[in-house]
């Protein structure tokens, strides 16, 4: 599919995934593209309604006041590629689709409720298409966004309008198979003797919820650190929801399993999700594109990556034939980079839809990340005891280069949209960029809480518009 953008139209979809993630949605549907070019109030447009004789403050208020700026990356539902799709041909060969444009997809190929929305307001698709008759295929539109005006926005938009079907088989709007494309279903026999749960020797930790901020200089500062879980026992490895309304964690509840919880930022409030008897969970993870996260699944000494709906349900594991599985990151819908366990450990990237594995890299740790804006990982590489490297990861071709060593001894680090990498160490947490180097931030010590001082940062997490941080500290 062709993709040629107005400037406009591409404020109008990036306004769409703000009003997505402002309903802690995984992906992008008609409705959030109709909330998103009617806020964007496109001169045109407007001209366009006003001599249709519709009054935009007619419409419910969401979708008059979608925010401009959305951070992060969200894809579009099947029913959105369609409306994209009817819109780029309503605005005819060699011209750019401008907001108006993806208005008009939505009324003609939208969903049934974006589209009662639109009669509801008496807007026709043949009255909106009349009023916006495309210009001669030798008059190109002006405007026509560049490659750099929004580079991610726009490869986000050609991934998902080119990425493959479901494979057969799938649930509908599904992506993935109900068994893995590896192979069959792992048939998980008795625990090993000497098979000890890992929560059984899982340390007591704490996760701590901030803002991320700027000093005057734009250095990093973390404000209003608190301490989010506040209890004896493993609770551990944060991740945040794409709209950054929430995080899933691991928690111990008891000596023997862990489970998934969600942390509520607005409210503090903390529900658990999964509830598996006789299995644990470790490092949530929100799939992109999916109402759903993976997990390492541990169960009777076996660890495989698991995948659960929002609301915890159990859809099974998403690769049949790698394991044990200690960590993992999503690089892109069907992109998992995962740490396998043995002797040396290894980095293996697998595709979920073709169910091909690969291996990329030996002796990695367990800190795994998608560096934001990209389908790069970043990844530490251990040369030997003392000589630990962050290096980038291209998952497409399996090479690496190497970024920044580690700080002495640490690995667990997070990337900012603003590319900074994070690390702890210690009790600080220290920030590295290409010109400063590694620094330490301010605002992490215990006093600034007014809680009792906090032990050492080991895992850090950063929500996908850079404004939220979560550090988890020993106690």
């Amino acid at each position: 599919m062709a993709i040629n953008l107005s400037e406009d139209a591409v404020h109008a979809l990036n306004r769409a995934a703000a009003a997505a993630a402002r309903e802690e949605r995984a992906s992008i549907a008609p409705g959030h593209i109709l909330a998103g070019a009617i806020s964007q109030r496109d001169p045109s447009l407007l001209e366009a309604l006003d001599a249709l004789g519709l009054d935009m403050e007619a419409l419910p208020e969401p979708l008059r006041d979608a925010p401009e700026v959305y951070g992060g990356h969200l894809p579009f539902t099947p029913d959105a590629h369609e409306v994209l799709a009817a819109a780029i041909e309503s605005a005819g060969p060699g011209n750019a689709t401008a907001s108006p444009h993806l208005l008009l997809g939505v009324a003609s190929a939208g969903d049934e409720e974006s589209r009662g929305v639109l009669d509801d307001w008496g807007l026709k698709e043949d009255a909106l298409a009349a009023a916006l008759s495309p210009p001669p295929a030798d008059e190109p539109a002006a405007g026509s966004a560049t490659a750099s005006a929004a580079t991610a926005l726009l490869l986000a938009l050609a991934l998902a309008c080119t990425a493959d079907a479901a494979p057969p088989g799938s649930p509908p709007g599904d992506p993935f198979a109900p068994t893995p494309a590896d192979g069959p279903a792992p048939e998980i026999g008795p625990a090993p003797a000497d098979y000890r749960p890992t929560a059984a020797g899982a340390p007591s930790t704490d996760i701590w919820v901030g803002r991320l901020d700027r000093a005057e200089d734009g250095a990093l500062v973390v404000v209003d650190l608190a301490n989010a879980t506040d209890r004896d026992g493993y609770d551990n490895q944060p991740s945040f929801h794409p709209a950054g309304a929430s995080l899933l964690y691991t928690s111990a509840v008891d000596s023997t399993q862990t489970e998934t919880f969600r942390h509520r930022i607005d409210d503090g409030a903390t529900e658990r999700v999964t509830r598996t008897p006789g299995a644990s969970e470790f490092s949530p993870t929100a799939i992109p594109g999916q109402e759903a996260f993976s997990a390492i699944r541990e169960e009777r000494g076996a660890q495989y990556l698991w995948r659960y709906g929002a609301d915890g349900a159990d859809l099974g594991p998403i690769f049949a034939t790698v394991e044990p599985v200690g960590y993992h990151a999503w690089a892109d819908e069907r992109t998992a980079v995962m740490f396998v366990l043995g002797d040396p450990p290894t980095l293996q990237v697998g595709d979920a839809l073709s169910g091909e594995i690969r291996t990329v890299a030996e002796n990695p740790g367990r800190s795994i990340h998608r560096i934001p804006g990209t389908a790069l990982i970043s990844f530490v590489r251990k040369i030997s005891e003392a000589e630990w490297w962050i290096e980038r990861l291209d998952p497409s071709t399996g090479e690496s280069e190497r970024v920044v060593r580690t700080r002495p001894g640490r690995e667990d680090h997070a990337w900012t949209p603003g590319g900074e990498i994070l690390m702890g160490d210690g009790g600080a947490l220290h920030a590295w960029t290409s010109e400063r180097g590694w620094h330490e931030v301010a605002g992490v010590g215990g006093e600034a809480s007014g809680q009792d001082a906090p032990g050492d940062v080991s895992r850090v997490a950063v929500s996908a518009d850079g404004s939220l941080i979560a550090l988890v500290r020993s106690r």
